[in-house]
């Protein structure tokens, strides 16, 4: 091979050079990193070709995703080069390349990792969401359109390699291999979108509504009862939000209830993850029937108000975290520990 074009067949088909397990071990020791790295600004890898800030996860979503996209297009084009290729090949060349040829992905998930494209990635949506008039800072304008060019120029990279890994290691070529190649990759992004769905909205279920008080995620284990005089028309107030961002989860309004939610909040779970939640929750539950009473604690800044409602099944608290601004900083499920006789009622 001319020397000459080594460092250009490096960059795009390094698979003449290595395949099997040892392309297998450098590409998921990629694979790996990239999701780790990706944590840290919590980026992605929600399919085949996706990349996508977004919601905080526990490390192990981070790391299924490139898990998932690889096995996903690997195994279908395994399937693919199987029907077409008309010499025999080994199943660990393919798995192996197409491992390797996610390791642009590393490069995606260290460009993403300045806080200025997060930032306006935000106010797009916050802008957007809302219909308001877009207002930007002019930096923060700029890093994000050059994030973004080069994570175009990363994923088309990706896609070159992944399609010269498929052409090498099943020995196709041609229009024939290009369309079954095509062909692969939208199935494999559909498949991928579906499993990285299902695991992230497990993890939502798992992490971000826990059955337990202890998983609040506040700092801090004292909490004080709300008892001064002085703070009743305050604590009602407080009272009557958590109070109504129930009423609002009731007549299933999750665009009203994530309205009153945090900028955090409104990350972790936006209305769709909140509808899982919500609808997971009278699967097991059972149909909402009432409210019977609130309560209300304090701790570290913070006022917890306690909702008992009346399920079908059982009586459960409706745990709803609000910040001084009376915003929804935290929202939980735990079982009632409180006799119905001891409640507040709802609207006194």
């Amino acid at each position: 091979m001319n020397n000459d074009k080594k460092p250009l067949t490096l960059l795009f088909n390094p698979f003449v050079y290595i395949a099997g397990a040892k392309a297998l071990g450098v590409g998921l020791a990629a694979i790996l990193l990239a999701g780790f790295i990706g944590s840290l600004s919590n980026t992605h890898f929600d399919g085949v070709l996706d990349t996508h800030t977004g919601a905080p996860a526990p490390l192990w979503v981070f790391v299924s995703e490139g898990l998932i996209d690889w096995l996903c297009l690997g195994l279908v084009l395994l399937l693919l080069g199987r029907l077409i290729s008309r010499t025999a090949f080994r199943t660990i060349d393919l798995l192996g390349t197409q491992a390797l040829a996610r390791w642009p992905t590393l490069f995606i998930s260290l460009v993403v990792l300045p806080e200025a494209f997060r930032r306006f990635t935000n106010q797009l949506v916050e802008q957007f969401g809302h219909g308001a008039k877009l207002e930007f800072n002019t930096a923060d304008a700029l890093i994000f359109f050059a994030i973004v060019a080069a994570m175009i120029l990363f994923v088309c990279w990706t896609v070159a390699l992944m399609y010269n890994s498929f052409s090498v290691s099943c020995n196709v070529k041609g229009g024939k291999a290009i369309g079954t190649y095509i062909a692969g990759l939208l199935i494999a992004e559909v498949l991928s979108k579906l499993c990285v769905v299902l695991i992230i909205e497990h993890a939502a279920v798992h992490a971000t509504v826990p059955p337990e008080p202890a998983s609040s995620g506040l700092a801090g284990s004292g909490v004080q009862a709300v008892q001064s005089e002085s703070s009743t028309e305050a604590a009602g107030d407080f009272a009557g939000s958590g109070a109504h961002l129930v009423d609002l989860l009731a007549k299933e309004d999750f665009a009203g209830a994530v309205a009153r939610f945090d900028a955090k909040m409104k990350e972790v779970m936006p209305q769709r993850v909140l509808r899982n939640h919500w609808q997971g929750l009278l699967k097991q539950a059972g149909p909402f029937q009432k409210q019977l009473g609130t309560r209300l604690e304090e701790q570290q800044g913070y006022q917890i108000v306690f909702v008992t409602c009346q399920f079908e099944r059982t009586l459960l608290d409706m745990k709803v975290v609000l910040d001084s601004k009376r915003q929804v900083a935290g929202l939980f499920y735990v079982p009632s520990q409180t006799a119905p006789n001891s409640l507040k009622p709802k609207g006194k």
